[in-house]
Formats: structure tokens, sequence, C-alpha cells
């Protein structure tokens, strides 16, 4: 009788640490928004027919124990619902990972992800100003490169017209140029030339 009354104690005793020992799912495991949302998140027990506590911690330390407040709402467990955080008008501070913990059993935790709301009007003013700022250096740049093109073209018809010979009248050695109907006249001048060697006449000095 001994044996069965311990026999029973010992069955008893598992199949109680076998109902405590509970699996914890988180839903969902990710969440992204903007800024200004309500997000909500959900813990759930592998058994569902159990009494259950729910805590709710930022961090895997498991320090930060949040608790309700005018931006934080936390649901117990119940026959209709499950445990949740409600989390209203999520900030950039509001990043991290959330856990619940049932009893003595932690969740795997969600992630939530807070990005800052954009106002389309925004977005389409900033895409002009990019717009009109690439136009600008589309101009600069084609500047930058026809400018010095402009440049080399008038430096060399600037040389053109310094080294252009001059149609003055000009004489050769022994020639003398003329022009005439735009012909040039060529007169040899060597003929005007005389010999300037010539004998001296010596009177003798008894004809004085």
């Amino acid at each position: 009788m001994h044996y069965f009354l311990l026999g029973s104690s010992v069955m008893a005793l598992i199949y109680l640490s076998a109902e405590e020992k509970v699996h914890v799912f988180q839903k969902p495991r990710f969440v992204g928004v903007k800024t200004g949302r309500t997000v909500t998140m959900y813990c759930v027990p592998s058994n569902p027919t159990l009494s259950i506590h729910v805590e709710w911690y930022k961090g895997q330390t498991y320090k930060n124990q949040l608790k309700n407040s005018h931006k934080i709402k936390i649901t117990e467990k119940s026959d209709k619902v499950n445990a949740s955080i409600t989390i209203k008008k999520v900030e950039i501070e509001d990043n991290g990972t959330y856990f619940c913990k049932l009893n003595s059993t932690h969740g795997p935790g969600t992630e939530l992800q807070v990005s800052r709301y954009s106002d389309p009007k925004t977005i389409l003013r900033r895409s002009r100003v990019k717009d009109v700022i690439i136009f600008l250096q589309a101009i600069l740049l084609i500047s930058c490169i026809v400018v010095p093109l402009v440049q080399i073209y008038k430096l060399e018809q600037k040389e053109d017209v310094i080294y252009e010979e001059p149609e003055d009248d000009h004489i050769y050695e022994g020639l003398e140029v003329e022009r005439c109907g735009g012909a040039d006249l060529y007169e040899d001048i060597t003929a005007y030339a005389r010999d300037t060697e010539a004998a001296w006449e010596v009177e003798p000095a008894d004809q004085e």
C-alpha cells in the first residue's frame, strides 16, 4: 500500500512538472512601422489551458521591465485573448527587441524597427531640388568643355593673322620691284653703274 501511494505521488509530481513546462511563442517576430503608429505584439503559450502571468521586457538583459502607462498597455491572457503588449505612437527611441515572460519561461523576442515618417510633398520637393542641381551641374560641365575650345579657336585665328606676309613693295639685291596692276615688274639697275677707275693726267712742270 505504501509503495502504491509513493508511486502515485511520484507520477503526480511528474505530471505537474510536465504541465508547468510551457513553450512560449511571440507573434510577430518582426515589426517595421513609421513613427506615430500603434504596434501590438502577442505572447502565446504552447498550453492555452494553463493559468499564466505575463511580463514584458525590452532588451535581452530583462532588466527593463515594461509597465502599463499612457503609452503602453499590457493585456493578460484570458480564455478569449492571448497576452499582448500595445505601444501607442511609436518613436525612434522605441526601436529594440521586446521579450515576454510567461511564469518563468521567456519568449524568443519580437524586434521592433521604427523609421521616420516622410511627407510625400516633402519627398517631391526634394526630388525637384535634386533635378535642378543635376541640371546646373550639367550646364557647368558643358561650359568647362566649350569655353576652352572657343578660346583655343580664337588663339589660332590670331596666330594666322600675325604670321600672314604683308603685301608691301620690297627690293631684292640688284632688282627694284615695282607693281603694276597687281603684277611685279623687275628692272635691272646694274646698267646704271659706272666705272669709276679713270686714268689720271699729269701736266709737266715746264709748261707753266
